[in-house]
């Protein structure tokens, strides 16, 4: 089959775009199984116009020619949308942002632009002959905000790459133990992130552990805020913003710390949580997003959102129990092994084969 999979996504995790590493990921899943991937993008970058302007930009200049000869065309989240329902053949958007979802927690301009993007991640969702989307969580919420009838959304996981994340662990030197308690946590600094909550849960925690270490990796729109915040809690020494990283220097900070923490107030699935279980870290994370479907007791602890005492209580817990951890770090690579390309590939084409039965489009 000739797969076209349309995104006009950043092609760098340092631009926050997961959702072309979750594409370049299921592509080589589909390849091996006989099928034929072709991606449908910009030739370049946002550069000065914006990431918003650009996107629409590149929709406006889509015409179904570019993909005539496709058994099936993809659209990823809005990508796509002014052919939805004109094509000759099945048509599917396969939503990994939940737009109308995130944008829920933004301010400003970010909010402005996630909600104009929402509009046509809509209009593609309704005229779609199916939808994926990527965990259960994101299922309820693509039906309640876009009226979707629940027979025409099904879930599909992103493919995660454990391979290349266990090769690059092995390339590691035999690490050795942290210096000090440290936590990571990984994130695009979105306000639906929470990073907030972490730093404050990081000053209750240094009470009771007083050389802990909390490691920030990433950028965004709250990094300022979060500076901010350190300062004010007299956290420096304590909490370390270190930005963006290379993927080895990221894989060696998973390799090192000792927890994961990702507070979420929305996760539409949470690569972060699979690429700590791959590097037999617990992961603490929030309950009513996605993460509750990643993290079983077995693997980590779920705490009540916005509960800065409650996550520092779980972060305490398992930096003093070192059995404890081992346990919960112990079952994740086995977990993570679940979401590689070849599998995550047979639940795609298995869910695709719906879009040649499509179901009424709306409750």
């Amino acid at each position: 089959m000739h797969i076209a999979m349309i995104t006009a996504t950043p092609r760098s995790v340092r631009q926050g775009s997961g959702t072309f590493v979750a594409l370049e990921t299921l592509a080589p899943g589909l390849e091996a199984l006989g099928h034929r991937v072709e991606v449908v993008a910009p030739a370049r970058g946002p550069g000065m116009l914006g990431y918003t302007l650009h996107r629409f930009r590149f929709n406006r200049s889509l015409r179904a020619a570019q993909v005539a000869s496709a058994d099936l065309v993809v659209g990823w989240d809005m990508d796509g949308y002014r052919l939805a329902g004109q094509l000759p053949c099945p048509f599917v958007t396969y939503v990994h942002g939940q737009l109308a979802d995130e944008a829920r927690f933004e301010r400003g301009l970010v909010a402005h632009s996630m909600r104009l993007q929402a509009r046509a991640e809509r209009r593609s969702a309704w005229r779609a002959d199916h939808v994926l989307t990527v965990s259960q969580y994101a299922r309820r919420r693509l039906i309640e905000l876009y009226a979707l009838w629940p027979a025409r959304v099904s879930v599909v996981p992103p493919a995660f790459d454990v391979a290349r994340w266990r090769e690059a662990l092995d390339r590691l030197p035999s690490p050795a133990a942290p210096s000090r308690p440290t936590v990571l946590s990984v994130a695009r600094m979105y306000p639906r992130k929470n990073l907030h909550v972490l730093v404050t849960a990081a000053g209750l925690l240094r009470a009771r552990v007083p050389d802990v270490r909390v490691r920030l990796i990433g950028d965004g729109p709250e990094r300022g805020r979060l500076e901010r915040q350190v300062r004010r809690l007299k956290l420096t020494g304590c909490v370390e913003l270190a930005g963006q990283v290379t993927y080895a220097s990221l894989v060696e900070a998973y390799a090192s710390c000792d927890v994961f923490c990702l507070p979420s107030r929305q996760e539409g699935f949470g690569i972060v949580f699979l690429e700590a279980m791959a590097a037999g870290k617990p992961v603490v994370a929030c309950r009513g997003t996605a993460a509750e479907e990643l993290v079983d007791p077995d693997l980590g602890i779920l705490v009540p959102t916005d509960d800065a005492r409650a996550l520092a209580d779980a972060l305490h817990r398992l930096l003093t129990d070192p059995a404890e951890r081992a346990r919960l770090g112990s079952r994740g690579p086995a977990r993570a092994e679940a979401f590689a390309p070849l599998p995550t590939a047979r639940r795609f084409m298995e869910a695709v084969t719906s879009a040649s039965t499509p179901a009424p489009r709306t409750p």
